[in-house]
């Protein structure tokens, strides 16, 4: 009787210390623990833009600045409309600075004053040689004739007398010929060096007509009605007030299709490779912050240009935005959202959940009281989640922290 009073007794203070203890609840508070989900599950690259519109209007430098005999390589804006304006056809959106096309214009003039002499001493030198040469060959001719006639009146003299008038007639003739052939030479040496003088001044009046006609430019006036904004140089800075704008640098501002916006990003030389064309891309504004906008990539630039403060290249992505009717403005800035892949009906589990290395990756199963490594086969990954593609089932409960004695369990292999 007393061994079944010791026992009864023995067996309610082990249930008393059980329940007071409770080391169920002490590993369920020692351990946190997830489940395995099932789901859709999306690879994503994170990347900042910017809005454009994909049709605009170019404001840019005059079009005869394009021409290389105006030899100017940029100007300064003196003055510049308000980002954001609306201006009307024909309207002054900037001025451009004329210092650069006045003293190229003065230096045109003072070279033409010097050519239009060089060109006139030249007619004047050709004029006077050729007259001289004529009279030279005037002279060999009458030369000739009284040689012909000293040869008619020899016919009476000697032989050796004879000859001799003979050989001067053979030297006057040679003397003429020479005399001409010289005039022929004169004559095309003059042409050439007056037509290099006249094509001389051509040019140059060429240039003068163009810079002055850049002179009458310099007011840049809107070629449609719209809202200015401004243009980027290749620092990507946008241009203002003091800002050089020439033919490698033409845009001043743009005046944007608003109907037709797009989102501009760079994505990093790391990501490039996932990026593809149509790929879906999931946008957020600022400006709207709880809308969502849905968009597609309809552009990947083939080569890559460095981006401020990074290490890196960056290659130019544009993703046309679909249906919207919000307000969207040029320059606002977007968060978009590429999903690379998406893989429907997986299970995944959150990323800090899976232990391991490349070679072996495993999760720590909870089965009731007990842990218990379990190898895992994983496939896609994102920022949050590893897809378990073997080794788990929904619902499965599985370990965020690694227990104090990891090393002592042991784990159960995926089968081969």
């Amino acid at each position: 009787m007393n061994k079944k009073k010791i026992a009864l007794t023995a067996g309610v203070a082990i249930i008393i210390i059980v329940m007071i203890w409770r080391p169920w609840t002490k590993l369920g508070n020692t351990h946190k623990v997830v489940s395995v989900k099932s789901g859709a599950l999306e690879a994503v690259v994170e990347v900042t833009g910017e809005l454009k519109a994909e049709k605009a209007v170019d404001i840019q430098v005059p079009e005869v600045s394009f021409n290389e005999e105006v030899d100017i390589w940029a100007m300064k804006i003196m003055s510049i409309v308000e980002e954001g304006k609306i201006v009307k056809k024909g309207e002054e959106v900037a001025k451009l600075e004329p210092t650069e096309v006045e003293e190229n214009l003065k230096q045109v003039n003072d070279r033409l004053k010097e050519l239009y002499t060089l060109l006139e001493d030249a007619k004047i030198d050709s004029s006077l040689t050729l007259a001289a040469q004529r009279e030279t060959i005037q002279k060999e001719k009458d030369r000739v004739l009284d040689t012909e006639i000293k040869v008619e009146q020899s016919t009476f003299e000697s032989k050796a007398v004879q000859r001799q008038t003979q050989i001067q007639l053979e030297k006057a003739k040679r003397a003429l010929a020479k005399a001409q052939r010289d005039l022929i030479t004169q004559r095309q040496l003059h042409k050439t060096k007056i037509i290099r003088n006249q094509n001389k001044v051509e040019r140059f009046e060429r240039r003068k007509g163009l810079l002055e006609e850049l002179r009458s430019q310099l007011s840049i006036k809107s070629p449609a009605d719209g809202m200015i904004i401004y243009g980027r140089g290749y620092n990507g800075r946008k241009v203002k007030v003091g800002s050089r704008v020439g033919r490698w640098m033409p845009m001043i501002a743009t005046l944007p299709d608003l109907s037709t916006m797009i989102s501009e990003m760079y994505v990093k030389e790391i990501d490039i490779a996932k990026i593809e064309l149509g790929q879906t891309v999931n946008i957020t504004i600022d400006a709207f912050p709880k809308k969502i906008f849905k968009g597609s990539i309809f552009s990947i630039a083939n080569i890559g240009q460095s981006m401020p403060g990074e290490f890196q290249n960056g290659f130019k992505v544009q993703v046309r935005i679909n249906d919207y009717k919000e307000d969207l403005l040029p320059n606002m800035t977007t968060s978009n959202t590429i999903i690379t892949q998406r893989i429907e009906n997986t299970l995944f589990v959150e990323k800090s959940a899976v232990l391991g290395n490349d070679t072996l990756r495993y999760v720590i199963v909870k089965e009731g009281l007990h842990l218990l490594k379990k190898e895992v086969e994983t496939g896609l990954e994102n920022e949050s989640f590893f897809e378990i593609k073997r080794g788990l089932a929904e619902h499965t409960k599985v370990l965020i922290e690694s227990p104090d004695n990891l090393a002592e369990l042991e784990i159960e292999r995926l089968p081969s």
